[in-house]
């Protein structure tokens, strides 16, 4: 009796390895991609909306003998873009962002400075059909930074030009359309006229300095319309 169960037990474990080693054989050694390695289709002809928010300040000088940090410290903001997903490699679109910086100077807890841009840029995908893409932006435009500090009379608005503006984002995408990740840059800008205590009009600001503006934080795409394509993989020929 005892000779027979060791049989039954025997007999039970070669199947179950017989087993293994069939779907062993049947798996042929394949290993499926990680969640990060498995490629997803790009956008492409598509309507790309952004929107971003994170931290933002300014440093140089407004004129010769007026720097940003007596007038505004760190801040932060919050960004619209609207975009034409060309190619999956290529986009193309408009931005404005609104900013709300600290104040600086003896009446600061009684002052608001508040910043605005609006612009176009280029949109670089390095790897358009990874889960991990890295996007370089180059644009320009405008720019804006107004103090309003207590009394109208007090109220200053000052204009300028964003010479230029590099910003780097790396976009997790979750989808062949939806994409969220942290974003880096800064722009090139230069003051060129004012408007102080209510004038009608604005002046010129003499001895114009070129400083920077600089942001980190997190920036989320989304894509509408459009297609959606697959990479293309080239098969050399012999």
């Amino acid at each position: 009796m005892k000779a027979n169960t060791g049989f039954v037990v025997v007999a039970g474990a070669l199947g179950v390895l017989c087993a293994r080693a069939a779907s062993a054989q049947d798996f042929g050694g394949e290993i499926p991609p990680s969640y990060l390695s498995s490629p997803l289709r790009a956008p492409s002809n598509a309507l790309e909306l952004g929107v971003g928010a994170g931290y933002t300040q300014g440093f140089g000088h407004i004129a010769s003998e007026r720097r940003l940090r007596d007038v505004s410290g760190p801040g932060a903001g919050v960004a619209v873009k609207l975009g034409y997903r060309a190619t999956p490699k290529l986009g193309l679109g408009l931005t404005s962002s609104y900013e709300q910086y600290m104040a600086m100077g003896p009446d600061r807890r009684e002052t608001d400075v508040r910043g605005l841009t609006a612009g176009v840029e280029a949109r670089f995908h390095l790897a358009p059909f990874e889960r991990i893409d890295p996007v370089i932006s180059l644009g320009s435009g405008y720019r804006a930074l107004w103090s309003a500090a207590p009394g109208r009379q007090r109220d200053t608005l000052t204009h300028g030009v964003e010479l230029a503006r590099l910003g780097a984002v790396i976009d997790v995408r979750m989808s062949d359309s939806v994409a969220l990740g942290p974003s880096i840059g800064g722009g090139l800008d230069m003051f060129l006229l004012e408007r102080a205590g209510g004038a009608s009009a604005a002046r010129e600001i003499r001895g114009s300095r070129v400083n920077s503006f600089v942001f980190a934080g997190l920036e989320g795409r989304f894509d509408i319309g459009g297609q959606r394509v697959r990479e293309i993989v080239e098969i050399a020929r012999r």
